[in-house]
C-alpha cells in the first residue's frame, strides 16, 4: 500500500528540520568543546537546553529573555576595561538603577565596595588570577548612598574575539540575613551575660535523662560544686530534690503543666551549709528539643527574717499585754480617790507619761532607752527650765525596757508633784536629777533632789503616786527606793543592780550634758 504523497512530503520536511537541528546542536557542542564560544546549560521541564553566548548584544538578549528573567540575584558582566556589558533585572532592583544607565560605563557607576578586612581586596584579586573565581562577602554602597551587605561569586570570563577578558559577578543582597544573624548573636551574648550574672541559680536539665546540662556561676557558688561536677548529675544527686522518685514526679508534672514551683525546699551545699531555696522549673522547646530550666533562689535570709518577725510579733504582743496590765492598774489606782473630773485629768496625765516612755522604746526598737532621753521626755512640760532650774547630771547609760517603763512612770509622778506642791511650784525652787553607774560595785543609782520650794509637808495617806515611786519602780528594776520628805526639800533615791536596770555594754563613764 503506497503512502499519500502529501504525507511523504511532510515527513521529509520534518526529517530535514530535525537533521538541521541536530547539525546545529553538534556544531554548538563542537564549538563549546573547542572553547570557541561560552555556553550555559539550563535544565528545564522539556530537558536540558544549551544557550551559546556570542557577542554582547546576543548574550544580553538571551540572558534577559530566556535565562535570567527568573534569576533573583543580581548578575553583572564586566569586560577587561571594567565596563558593564550586562546588567539583569534583579541588578536593577538591587542597586536602584536601570541597565540603560550603566551599560557601557565603568562598574563604579553601579556601586562602591567597602572591604570588611584589610587585605580582602588583594586576596580576591589573587584568587581570580590563580583560580579564575572568588567568593566572599563585602559591603556595597549604592548610587543613592544606601549600604547593602552582599555575598558575591565572581568568575573570570575568557577572552574572545573582539572582547577582552572580563568577569561575571553574581551578587546576592544578604543584608536582612546578616542583620538577623547579628541580632541573634547580640541576643545570645546578652542572655548569656544575664545567665552568668544572675543572682539566682539557673540549671538546664535534659527531660529525657533528667541530668543537668548546664549551670550558671551563681549555682556553683551556692552549692560549692564546680560546673563540671554539676553537669551530668540529677537534681536529687545535688540535694535539690529528696530522691529519684521526686525527680521523676517533677518531670511528670512538667510534661502536663509545663511549670512546677517549690516554695520552700531545704538544700545543703557540698560543705554542708544548710539553705532554704525557692525553685521554679519550666519546660520549653529549644531548636526542636525539650529543655527544663530550673531557677533556684536562696531564701535563707528571707526565712530568717520571717522567723525573726514572728518572734518580734510575739514579743510585741507580750509587751502590749503587759502595757495594758499597767494601764489597767493605773486606771484602778487613780480611780480610788477624787472626783470624776480630777480622775480624768490625772489618768490622762499618767497615760501620757506612760506613752512617752513607750514611744522612746519603740523608736529604739525595744533595745533600751538612754537615761537622759527618758528624763527629758518625762519633763517635756518643763523643758524651758532644763539647764536653769532643772539640772541633769549623769553618764551615758541605757536602761532596759522594763526599767525604762518603771522609772519613766516614777519620773512622771515626781515631776507632777514638784510642779503642784514642790520646788517647781514657785519661781525659785530647783530640782537636781542625777544618776550614777558604778563598775566596781555593779549598781545603778538615780536621785531626785528638790530645794528652794515651799516647806515640805509629809502626806497623811499613801496614794497611787507614792506606790509608783516606791513599790512599782522597785519591782521594775529589782531595786530599792528611798523617799525623804525633808522640810527643806523632797528627795528620792533609787538603787538597783546593773543586771536588772542597764543594758550590757551601754554605759560610758563620761558625763552627759544637759539637753534642750
Amino acid at each position: 500500500m503506497q503512502k499519500d504523497p502529501r504525507t511523504r512530503s511532510i515527513l521529509l520536511a520534518e526529517n530535514a528540520e530535525l537533521r538541521a537541528g541536530l547539525d546545529g546542536a553538534e556544531e554548538a557542542l563542537r564549538a563549546i568543546r573547542n572553547v570557541e564560544v561560552d555556553a550555559l546549560v539550563i535544565e528545564s521541564a522539556e530537558g536540558p537546553r544549551i544557550y551559546t553566548l556570542q557577542g554582547v548584544d546576543a548574550a544580553s538578549n538571551r540572558f534577559r529573555g530566556e535565562i535570567l528573567a527568573q534569576v533573583n540575584d543580581a548578575v553583572i558582566a564586566i569586560d577587561g576595561n571594567r565596563r558593564v556589558t550586562y546588567f539583569n533585572a534583579a541588578a536593577e532592583r538591587q542597586y536602584g538603577i536601570s541597565a540603560s544607565e550603566v551599560l557601557g560605563k565603568c562598574v563604579s557607576t553601579v556601586c562602591q565596595t567597602r572591604w570588611l578586612l584589610p587585605g580582602d581586596r588583594a586576596r580576591a584579586k589573587t584568587a581570580l588570577r590563580e583560580h579564575g573565581e572568588w567568593r566572599g562577602e563585602n559591603v556595597q554602597i549604592r548610587p543613592d548612598g544606601c549600604e547593602i551587605y552582599v555575598e558575591s561569586s565572581v568568575t573570570m570570563l575568557r577572552e574572545t574575539i573582539g572582547q577582552s577578558a572580563g568577569v561575571l559577578a553574581v551578587v546576592r543582597d544578604i543584608s536582612d540575613r546578616k542583620q538577623a544573624a547579628d541580632d541573634l548573636r547580640v541576643s545570645e551574648i546578652r542572655y548569656r551575660r544575664l545567665f552568668e550574672a544572675a543572682q539566682d541559680g539557673v540549671l538546664l536539665v535534659d527531660p529525657g535523662t533528667r541530668k543537668i546540662t548546664d549551670s550558671n556561676p551563681f549555682m556553683t557558688t551556692l552549692l560549692g560544686y564546680s560546673h563540671d561536677q554539676l553537669v551530668g548529675k540529677e537534681l536529687f544527686e545535688i540535694g535539690l530534690l529528696k530522691d529519684e522518685g521526686a525527680s521523676r514526679e517533677m518531670i511528670r508534672k512538667l510534661t502536663s503543666e509545663h511549670q512546677v514551683r517549690y516554695d520552700d525546699l531545704p538544700l545543703f551545699s557540698q560543705a554542708g551549709r544548710h539553705q532554704e531555696v525557692e525553685v521554679v522549673a519550666n519546660l520549653y522547646e529549644e531548636n526542636g528539643r525539650s529543655v527544663i530550666q530550673c531557677n533556684i533562689r536562696d531564701i535563707t535570709d528571707r526565712k530568717q527574717v520571717e522567723e525573726h518577725n514572728k518572734l518580734l510579733m510575739a514579743e510585741v504582743n507580750h509587751r502590749a499585754m503587759n502595757l495594758l496590765a499597767v494601764v489597767q492598774a493605773v486606771v484602778q489606782q487613780t480611780a480610788r480617790g477624787g472626783d470624776p473630773e480630777t480622775f480624768v485629768l490625772r489618768l490622762s496625765e499618767r497615760i501620757h507619761g506612760l506613752a512617752a516612755s513607750q514611744d522612746l522604746l519603740v523608736k529604739n526598737e525595744w533595745l533600751g532607752v538612754e537615761v537622759a532621753d527618758l528624763v527629758l521626755a518625762q519633763l517635756a512640760h518643763f523643758k524651758d527650765l532644763i539647764g536653769t532650774r532643772v539640772l541633769l547630771d549623769g553618764p551615758t547609760a541605757r536602761l532596759k525596757p522594763a526599767a525604762a517603763q518603771g522609772i519613766g512612770m516614777a519620773l512622771h509622778e515626781l515631776a507632777t508633784n514638784a510642779g503642784k506642791y514642790g520646788a517647781l511650784s514657785n519661781g525659785e525652787g530647783r530640782v537636781h536629777i542625777s544618776w550614777q553607774a558604778s563598775t566596781l560595785n555593779p549598781t545603778f543609782t538615780m536621785s531626785w533632789l528638790e530645794e528652794g520650794g515651799p516647806d515640805v509637808i509629809p502626806p497623811t495617806r499613801k496614794g497611787f503616786g507614792q506606790m509608783v515611786i516606791g513599790r512599782m519602780v522597785e519591782a521594775s528594776v529589782d531595786g530599792n527606793a528611798e523617799i525623804d520628805y525633808r522640810q527643806s526639800g523632797f528627795s528620792w533615791k533609787l538603787s538597783a543592780p546593773f543586771a536588772d536596770s542597764l543594758e550590757r555594754g551601754r554605759f560610758a563613764s563620761s558625763m552627759t550634758d544637759a539637753r534642750d
